[in-house]
């Protein structure tokens, strides 16, 4: 199994990791240097792409080696796939070499066992780089630190590559981490989740970036709290990660949605496995901080397309002149948004968040966080649920109709027992875990709509101190708004009603 991480640094800046001191410390030898060229092949239906894995043919020091690399796991930046690779007589692979290194992975063997697949292969992409390597030992830990620079190219057209591989040769993943977040210190650098394979595959799909929804998770009832903790980690990372080019480098709103979504889950799981395994303040500031860069953004969104979308057939020229203002504060928020995701805090939060998760699949036996982490997952489940149910039910008999506040309260009550419920589900029957989803949903919907309208009031407010010259229109929807918070105002009392009628879903 191959482990690396890798990351991204700006060409401008190689110099400097050349002659960087933390490499000359570390380095057991002297730098190699190596001009690579690759070819990556796919059948036209893209048969490896869909099964998760990747072959190459690359020559090196004249001797043209093929390499596949398959499954695994993609997190943080840190890549862990199979990989078999061996020499080859042509730039072009050998199907029936690579089946004899898959000695006892009947699936990928399988993979390779595709009906007429040696014929349909043909290369795709190519992938020339100027490679330099180093070999270091940094306390024990046998860490290959490799800097490509060069560019992928498929019918003419090029994506460049300049980016750091931490590759892990024996030792323990953390170091590889550890040793990332020195050197951030002093170089700008970017965690990557793409392998120079993806970035390729990107040149032959051309699919652009869409929204990603978190995956479900599959846990057993006799996983460790641990797992399940660190699963949901890994989940939740997957559900921001995947949707950050798309909130850098598009202006999908949903894949904001999606990713502000995703952070928050990463906070309501914070607070589950809080008494379990702790999280340190300042990993839990930068993530509070994303949040609120995120959601910030995506505040500005929800009253542009969905609060004021509504009354397009309801006001004439305030709205008009209401429009106009509110797309130029969704532009500046959404490259604020961009430019925290690009920022160097993020690199460091999300470099911070790899080490913790290393420390906690490290932790010895005997620590008293060891201990609460050994429990049996069914059971913390349970407890878990049933005190956010109590919780949930606290705040419903707490929840008065003319105090936001109260009522926001029992939103994010049951927000957090539906993320809850969503991570633990799969150690739940199916049936009444979706009835209490389901009802959680529309419990969301109707609380959600009355805070749209709460913190419509709080933007509007500030634009209209802003913006002097547009006061009077701003004045006006604002009134609009507030008597349409009044004529809708949500029915507390049915709402605690249907809170009440809630069962716990029965486990497997």
């Amino acid at each position: 199994m191959e482990v690396e991480l890798k990351l991204l640094l700006d060409p401008a800046d190689n110099k400097r990791l050349i002659q960087h001191p933390l490499i000359a410390a570390h380095a057991s030898g002297a730098v190699r240097s190596a001009q690579l060229s690759a070819h990556y092949f796919d059948t036209p239906d893209l048969h490896l792409l869909h099964h998760g894995a990747g072959l190459r043919v690359r020559k090196m020091d004249g001797i043209w080696i093929q390499t596949m690399k398959a499954g695994g796991s993609v997190q943080n930046g840190l890549h862990q796939r199979h990989e078999w690779e061996g020499p080859v007589a042509r730039p072009w692979p050998q199907l029936g070499k690579l089946r004899k290194l898959m000695a006892g992975q009947p699936a990928w063997q399988a993979v390779l066992d595709a009906p007429s697949l040696k014929d349909r292969l043909d290369a795709l992409f190519s992938v020339q780089v100027e490679r330099r390597t180093w070999d270091l030992d940094v306390d024990g830990n046998q860490i290959e630190l490799v800097l490509d620079h060069g560019t992928i190219e498929r019918h003419g057209q090029q994506v460049p590559i300049n980016e750091i591989e931490l590759e892990l040769k024996a030792g323990q993943p953390i170091a590889l981490f550890q040793f990332a977040q020195q050197l951030q210190h002093d170089l700008p650098l970017h965690l990557s989740n793409s392998s120079k394979a993806e970035r390729g595959y990107a040149l032959c799909v051309q699919s652009g970036t869409v929204p990603v929804k978190a995956r479900a998770l599959a846990l057993a009832p006799d996983d460790s709290v641990a797992a399940v903790w660190l699963a949901v980690l890994g989940n939740c990372l997957d559900h921001i990660q995947r949707n950050e080019a798309a909130v850098i480098h598009g202006d999908n709103a949903e894949s904001l949605h999606q990713m502000r979504v995703g952070v928050r889950r990463l906070r309501s799981a914070f607070k589950l496995f809080d008494a379990a395994a702790p999280c340190p303040p300042a990993l839990r500031d930068d993530i509070d901080w994303l949040g609120s860069e995120l959601g910030t953004a995506r505040d500005w969104d929800v009253l542009s397309e969905a609060t004021l979308g509504q009354l397009s057939g309801h006001l004439g020229q305030e709205l008009v002149t209401l429009q106009a203002l509110l797309q130029e504060q969704v532009r500046s928020s959404r490259q604020s948004a961009a430019q925290a995701l690009l920022s160097q805090r993020y690199t460091r939060l999300q470099l911070a968040l790899g080490a913790w998760m290393q420390q906690l699949a490290q932790m010895p036996d005997d620590s008293g966080d060891a201990q609460a982490l050994a429990q049996p997952a069914g059971s913390f489940a349970q407890q878990v649920l049933l005190r956010l149910h109590k919780s949930m039910l606290k705040r419903a008999d707490r929840s008065v109709a003319g105090d936001p506040a109260s009522v926001h309260r029992l939103r994010i009550a049951g927000k957090r027992s539906r993320y809850a419920l969503e991570f633990f589900q799969s150690l739940y029957r199916h049936g009444s875990t979706q009835r209490y989803l389901d009802a959680l949903s529309t419990l969301q919907d109707r609380l959600g709509a009355h805070n749209d309208l709460v913190v419509a009031e709080r933007l509007l407010r500030e634009l209209q101190q802003q913006r002097p010259e547009a006061a009077a229109a701003l004045a006006y929807v604002r009134g609009y708004l507030q008597a349409q918070r009044e004529r809708d105002a949500t029915d507390i009392g049915a709402v605690r009603k249907s809170v009440h009628a809630l069962h716990l879903p029965q486990r497997a």
